[in-house]
């Protein structure tokens, strides 16, 4: 079983990107993104970066498309919204659409954000993500641009929202850290704030997204740690052409401290351009011997990949591994 842990429905488009905010992340994101595609496509001049629509149907092809080996998606909504010019409500109802082009296959992440929304506001936003639209979990973003910033552990902000999603049966909370996107202070993308969070709230899930890096290991010690955090592959994992021998480092560290029942792969389609390409990388990578062998990293197995890929996050969700739905099965399937 493949599970994709992350994709989006972003609206890129310049008319979308005119907060001080974005006109600072925009370029420095632009920069990642040709970093990340190198070899896979063509990325054009930033003047045309941008200037695709946001459209369902077009991530719906990206993920299970042209003989994708894609069984399950989450689509998850992106609470930036002091990136943003279009209102939180036009991101919801796009990730949703999303999801309701294959209901069976794709299941709804909700997201807000308690400065930007306001407390109340927010808790609004769970309710009817959770109780109209069918949320599964709920996304969150700590890091914000001009002291909107906020912790996972504050008792006045936070908690709230946590308790409205266990009163709703909603138990997986995620979080975006580390990975930087422009002027959001370093300090607010520190995972630190999660430990206090995931102590008082037993009874929830909490994924680190990014793996936190530049706060890789700190990630690492926490769901190590912790049995209810887990760290997700995005973005990280998609460096693995450009940078195998980093992606190797952290995968070892990941696999040494954390074993693989805590990680969860994610493509980040559609920024990525071809999650099917990602998931052939990923899927098949190996730690090479001399990184085994020096850094006491685990080598690793079919078992693995089963949990890492698709297992772990169906876990989370109390969903039972159905027979495959998928395209054609290559070798990396007949794997799985």
């Amino acid at each position: 079983m493949i599970f994709d842990l992350v994709v989006h429905v972003h609206n890129l488009l310049r008319e979308n990107l005119t907060t001080p905010a974005a006109r600072v992340a925009t370029p420095y994101v632009h920069r990642n993104l040709q970093m990340y595609k190198r070899g896979l496509e063509t990325i054009p001049p930033l003047a045309q970066a941008f200037r695709v629509p946001p459209d369902p149907q077009v991530v719906y092809d990206k993920i299970f498309g042209h003989g994708s080996e894609i069984d399950y998606a989450m689509a998850q909504v992106v609470p930036m919204f002091d990136l943003f010019a279009e209102s939180p409500e036009e991101n919801y109802q796009r990730v949703y659409e999303l999801t309701r082009l294959a209901p069976d296959r794709i299941v709804f992440c909700g997201g807000t954000d308690p400065v930007l929304r306001g407390v109340n506001t927010a808790l609004r936003d769970i309710e009817g993500q959770v109780s109209d639209l069918g949320a599964r979990s709920i996304k969150l973003y700590t890091a914000h641009a001009g002291g909107a910033s906020w912790r996972m552990d504050d008792r006045y902000i936070a908690y709230p929202m946590y308790e409205r999603m266990l009163e709703l049966g909603c138990n997986l909370v995620q979080v975006h850290k580390g990975d930087p996107q422009g002027t959001e202070p370093l300090d607010a993308l520190h995972p630190r704030d999660v430990h206090q969070a995931a102590l008082d709230f037993p009874e929830l899930n909490f994924i680190v997204h990014h793996l936190a890096f530049p706060f890789e290991d700190e990630a690492i010690d926490l769901a190590a740690r912790l049995p209810n955090v887990y760290v997700a592959m995005s973005t990280w994992i998609n460096m693995i052409r450009i940078a195998p021998v980093e992606t190797a480092m952290r995968l070892g560290k990941m696999l040494r401290w954390c074993g693989p029942e805590k990680a969860i792969w994610g493509s980040e389609t559609p920024l990525w351009p071809s999650a099917q390409a990602l998931l052939e990388d990923s899927y098949t990578f190996q730690i090479s011997e001399d990184l085994r062998r020096g850094w006491d990293f685990p080598e690793i197995t079919d078992d693995d990949r089963r949990l890492m890929f698709g297992h772990n996050l169906l876990r989370l969700l109390d969903l039972e591994p159905l027979p495959a739905v998928g395209g054609p099965r290559s070798p990396v399937g007949r794997i799985a």
